[in-house]
């Protein structure tokens, strides 16, 4: 199919739960995302509540470890780590079982501690504070060989191969138990690779709506470029993602029937969403060009001096349109305190309009928003 970005951007926000604010409990909105990626920075909260709460409303951390222990959802890392709704196990079955085929645990000489911590968790689930050990290591990203808690290493690899889950949090640290008494089928769904395939192709459709088909994750396998072909094409042909030209863009996409059916119709997009660092809108930068015009870099990472908004800038969607960045923190106090980074020349009632959803963002937070005067500069 043929379409213009306008209509595109529409049915992307609309299939991404954008166009407006549902009230679903915590699991029905990461099944209806698909998969929700977490990162702990807590400058203003952790993004993976920050994209929830930006769509329910109030999220706690609180509420999550209920989620969790409840087994309505699970983490797993797809792209990167992600919350994954329980009905869509099946579609992280190739990631774990890739993850079980490097051997991490062999290769970075942790057999002995993975063991003794499945021995102790089997007695029930611990804290990772409980399953300690004051050995060390060297971290997957530096060379120092006493930068990282063995105990730590090895959870992270076990929880990479699906061996223990995440089954609840406490300021910040998890607690581990066995997948098996919260999901009584999953090793027997990740023994059975049959379906697998499909299943992680589908959902990672899911939780993107448009993407290239050059996509480097497409469907969540990280195969060869000939194999992506391949799965894109099967997929295609039974009707479940179809061919995407978009005018003036020359990257070729996809899209998933949902998607194509809302094309068909696409309804006007308004009023003010705020988005979180690591939302799925933001998830492809070569789509946000494509798309919305619209270059984005989270730099909570980068260094202060390099940075051209700020720590924990949030792309504002105003009308559809993405023309503006939140630079927001909250301070010792708790106070949420923002400017407004703009894209392009707002009208004061435009202005208005992101400073009113940026004090609503602080209600739903618990704190108080203070609006900060905007740098003269528009990038």
């Amino acid at each position: 199919m043929r379409a213009r970005p306008e209509a595109v951007r529409r049915a992307l926000i609309a299939h991404l739960g954008l166009a407006a604010r549902e009230r679903r409990s915590f699991a029905q909105t990461v099944a209806a995302l698909g998969a929700v990626q977490m990162d702990p920075m807590r400058i203003v909260a952790p993004a993976h509540l920050l994209t929830l709460r930006l769509r329910r409303g109030p999220t706690s951390e609180v509420a999550f470890s209920r989620t969790l222990a409840s087994g309505a959802v699970f983490e797993a890392r797809l792209k990167e780590r992600c919350i994954v709704a329980a009905q869509d196990l099946p579609a992280a079955v190739p990631q774990f079982a890739r993850a079980r085929a490097e051997g991490l645990l062999v290769k970075r000489g942790l057999e002995g501690i993975a063991a003794e911590i499945i021995t102790e968790i089997s007695r029930g689930a611990r804290y990772s504070r409980e399953l300690g050990t004051e050995h060390r290591v060297a971290s997957f990203w530096d060379e120092n060989p006493a930068s990282m808690k063995a105990t730590t290493m090895a959870l992270d690899i076990l929880a990479y191969e699906g061996r223990v889950i995440v089954c609840g949090r406490r300021r910040g640290e998890r607690r581990y138990d066995l997948p098996e008494r919260l999901f009584p089928a999953w090793e027997r769904t990740i023994g059975d690779r049959t379906d697998a395939r499909i299943a992680a192709a589908l959902h990672y459709g899911r939780t993107m709506g448009v993407f290239l088909a050059t996509d480097p994750y497409l469907g969540w396998s990280m195969e060869d470029a000939s194999a992506r072909r391949a799965l894109a094409q099967e997929l295609c042909a039974s009707g479940e993602w179809e061919e995407l030209h978009i005018d003036g863009v020359e990257r070729p996409y996809l899209c998933t029937r949902d998607v194509a059916q809302l094309l068909a119709d696409p309804s006007p997009v308004r009023g003010v969403q705020i988005l979180a660092p690591l939302d799925n809108l933001l998830w492809d930068r070569r789509r946000l060009r494509d798309l919305f015009d619209f270059d984005y870099k989270w730099e909570a990472y980068t260094p202060a001096a390099q940075r051209q908004v700020g720590p924990y800038g949030m792309p504002v969607l105003l009308d559809g349109r993405l023309v503006a960045e939140l630079d927001a923190r909250r301070d010792q106090e708790g106070v949420l305190r923002f400017r407004i980074a703009a894209r392009t020349r707002l009208r004061a009632a435009e202005d208005r309009r992101i400073a009113h959803a940026a004090e609503r963002l602080a209600s739903d937070l618990g704190t108080t928003a203070l609006a900060q005067q905007v740098p003269a500069a528009v990038r």
